[in-house]
């Protein structure tokens, strides 16, 4: 399972809306990111290109929020098939957007996953938990 940290662009946005009254609009759609190193909060790290890789869009209906901070991946999400290595994947990002954007949420794996060429990256259901706290 893994525990995604916020970004610091999730902690600004969170902290404009809370403290300056600021509305802040929630992303249509969520994109899941893999990275071949560990993602930081400031989004900077080696997202995996090439081989037929984009980010995984899911919707907000795809996480289960269990009423005290936490947000459970309610559905198995499956990345395109590879046509060529992805190389060893790492760490994931969920991002605003299906390229650039803002990075929200972040954590490193478990445990790497190789992926060659042939290869489907997935996350079964549980397997992403957001805890905000």
């Amino acid at each position: 399972t893994i525990m995604a940290n916020a970004s610091n662009y999730l902690r600004s946005q969170v902290g404009d809306q809370w403290i300056n009254g600021n509305t802040v609009a929630a992303p249509a759609f969520l994109y899941i990111a893999l990275y071949t190193d560990s993602l930081n909060a400031a989004g900077t790290g080696t997202e995996v290109t090439g081989g037929s890789y984009v980010r995984k869009s899911v919707s907000d209906d795809s996480f289960t929020d269990d009423g005290v901070g936490g947000f459970t991946l309610n559905t198995q999400l499956e990345f395109v098939d590879a046509t060529g290595s992805w190389g060893t994947i790492q760490s994931l990002g969920i991002w605003d957007a299906s390229t650039g954007g803002n990075l929200l949420v972040f954590d490193d794996l478990a445990a790497t996953k190789v992926i060659e060429s042939g290869d489907t990256f997935r996350f079964n259901i549980g397997a992403i938990v957001i805890n905000i706290s």
